[in-house]
């Protein structure tokens, strides 16, 4: 076909089509599974989720006593008209706004999943101070690192398929790079938090469940 239009003077017009972000993947999560055992307790849980809703996620949490609440920090985060140093701006001041909770507020479970990987030093830092104001001792905190040099451009969607397994749903096919925080930045960047638990897994990721001191 595109000799016959060549022969004939015409230009065929070739379909640039854009790049797919692989299919979704289901994963262990040891983490999880260690969280979920931790919420086998006959009493009422305050669970913050810092990503965007999900049906299955509220699906599995609502199995317990608890009242959930779901904040897509990241996607805030990007579209917030920051103040310049001038006019006052600190990330203190940021993370009040964005997530004023009751001075009573109390958390026994937040869910960070992979955020830290997409903030900066000292946008990690201020949040973790932030939400250590809402914690008491023990409140736990479950987050994913990247090992790898990049990562997705934006967050990855995680669905909780059991207590032991994670879908993994990347939202984009451009790349960054990621700051690979060490367990020395962690231990730095989040003084009020101490390493329960960590496991390497083989998809890059390393998972963390933190408690609160």
């Amino acid at each position: 076909m595109k000799k016959w239009l060549s022969a004939l003077g015409i230009k065929s017009e070739t379909k640039t089509e854009e790049p797919v972000p692989p299919a979704p993947k289901v994963y262990q999560s040891p983490a999880l599974n260690l969280l979920h055992h931790q919420l086998r307790h006959n009493r009422k849980y305050h669970i913050l989720d810092l990503a965007p809703a999900c049906g299955t996620n509220v699906d599995f949490f609502s199995q317990f006593a608890c009242k959930i609440y779901i904040e897509d920090l990241h996607r805030t985060l990007t579209s917030f008209d920051f103040l310049s140093p001038e006019d006052g701006f600190s990330y203190e001041k940021v993370f009040e706004y964005l997530l004023p909770y009751w001075k009573n507020t109390q958390f026994d479970v937040i869910m960070v999943w992979d955020l830290f990987n997409y903030l900066e030093i000292e946008e990690f830092e201020h949040l973790v101070q932030h939400l250590a104001q809402f914690c008491r001792t023990g409140t736990l905190l479950f987050a994913l690192i990247s090992t790898r040099k990049y990562i997705s451009e934006r967050p990855t969607s995680f669905k909780i398929i059991d207590h032991n397994h994670l879908l993994y749903e990347n939202n984009s096919t451009v790349l960054r790079r990621c700051p690979k925080y060490q367990q020395s930045d962690l231990t730095q960047v989040m003084p009020n938090f101490e390493i329960g638990n960590s496991f390497l897994l083989r998809n890059g990721f390393k998972e963390y469940l933190f408690s609160c001191k």
